[in-house]
């Protein structure tokens, strides 16, 4: 696979390639032509992006000549506008692969006299993909550089592999939230209710890719810092990077995101207290507006930052709240007016939900329903921060 995202090729990328003679390998091939109408060319272009789909992955380069098994030379595809042969090639792949491949990608790059097309097969966890050729299913997988019929023993591995990794997923999850709840963590928060997210790419946990933690922690680290910290700093632990507020905490965070190394992002933050409601009258509150705020901004940040680090496919999203029996929410417009929506149980955990693809997810579709449930973990209806005809988020103000 090249190792440019594909916004950043261009014909002098595809030139040193050439130039530097690359090797094709299990996750990069090179073709002169792309392929053509006839049905043979549609079987085998099927079966290259099936074989990769159901392997590691990998990059087809159509418009650069393979030699001896390396990037040859340039040759300019002009045979059809390149907007018209990707809307083909992706016609030809929905209908001849099942089931779907999600989050396959295409560019063309414009080069001297015509252009080159990439297309970019992501490592599916929702096979084994096959190919359809009448009533027949073939399943393929690369094997070094040629495409090899998968044997029934790897048949069965990849029918097991989605489930095993979802619920490696959902384990990972399950015994965070009991160390946070239990302030066993290397980080654990102040005292009250905790808000919790969690995204686990399934890439990260097949060990199929990981997280450059020394950039993070060099150069990127700041895009993980609240807005309301004041500041913060970063502290390497065995299981990743951890993003805090800075200064010394003698109880407990107040907020932290934690990067771990297998992608997986975990982000917490103190979601309630005891307040002064009136001269004399305490309630324990959870802030509402905040919660909402918190959970949908914290969600669409990590799946932002897991597509720059190149995750794709499938992954688990979680949401949380801890040690939140007995406290009340607070939905009124003034600060001191709350309703009488009392959580019953200390932690109020909604199912994990499994994404299909973390490039194509919708975030208003997925988080409404999980803050619906949040809302009505205290008694109330729903949350008041999505708008109830259009479904989008809308936070209230004040």
């Amino acid at each position: 696979m090249l190792l440019q995202p594909l916004e950043q090729l261009n014909e002098q990328l595809l030139q040193k390639l050439c130039d530097d003679r690359c090797p094709e390998s299990q996750t990069l091939e090179f073709k002169r032509e792309i392929p053509g109408s006839a049905e043979k060319d549609k079987h085998e272009i099927c079966k290259d992006v099936a074989a990769l789909a159901n392997t590691d992955g990998g990059d087809l380069v159509y418009g650069i000549e393979e030699h001896a098994g390396a990037a040859g030379a340039i040759q300019p595809i002009t045979t059809e506008p390149a907007d018209a042969a990707m809307r083909r090639i992706a016609q030809v792949l929905d209908a001849g692969i099942e089931p779907r491949i999600q989050g396959i990608k295409m560019r063309h790059v414009d080069a001297t006299g015509g252009y080159a097309i990439v297309l970019r097969v992501p490592a599916s966890f929702d096979g084994p993909h096959c190919i359809r050729t009448n009533s027949s299913r073939r399943f393929v997988m690369r094997n070094g550089t040629s495409t090899t019929d998968m044997s029934f023993d790897q048949l069965r591995g990849a029918f097991d592999r989605t489930a095993t990794l979802a619920e490696r997923a959902r384990h990972f999850i399950a015994d965070r939230l009991q160390q946070i709840a239990t302030r066993k963590t290397t980080a654990p928060l102040m005292e009250g209710p905790q808000w919790i997210v969690h995204l686990v790419p399934v890439a990260g946990l097949a060990g199929r890719r990981t997280v450059d933690l020394r950039s993070i922690y060099s150069k990127t680290f700041t895009e993980f810092l609240g807005t309301d910290w004041g500041g913060g700093s970063r502290t390497y632990n065995f299981d990743g990077l951890l993003i805090h507020p800075g200064g010394k905490q003698d109880h407990g965070f107040y907020a932290y995101n934690h990067i771990f190394r297998t992608g997986a992002l975990e982000g917490a933050q103190l979601g309630g207290a005891t307040c002064v409601v009136s001269p004399g009258v305490e309630k324990p509150v959870v802030w509402s507006l905040d919660m909402s705020m918190f959970f949908y901004f914290t969600v669409k940040q990590y799946l932002n930052a897991m597509k720059a680090w190149g995750f794709a496919g499938p992954a688990v999203l979680s949401v949380a709240i801890l040690n939140v029996k007995g406290f009340e929410l607070g939905i009124g417009e003034m600060f001191h007016r709350f309703s009488r929506a009392t959580a019953d149980r200390p932690h109020l955990i909604p199912a994990e939900l499994w994404i299909e693809d973390i490039d194509s997810i919708s975030i208003d579709e997925a988080m409404r329903p999980l803050l619906d449930n949040l809302w009505q973990g205290f008694g109330a209806e729903r949350c008041l921060d999505f708008d109830e005809k259009t479904g989008t988020f809308a936070p209230r103000r004040g």
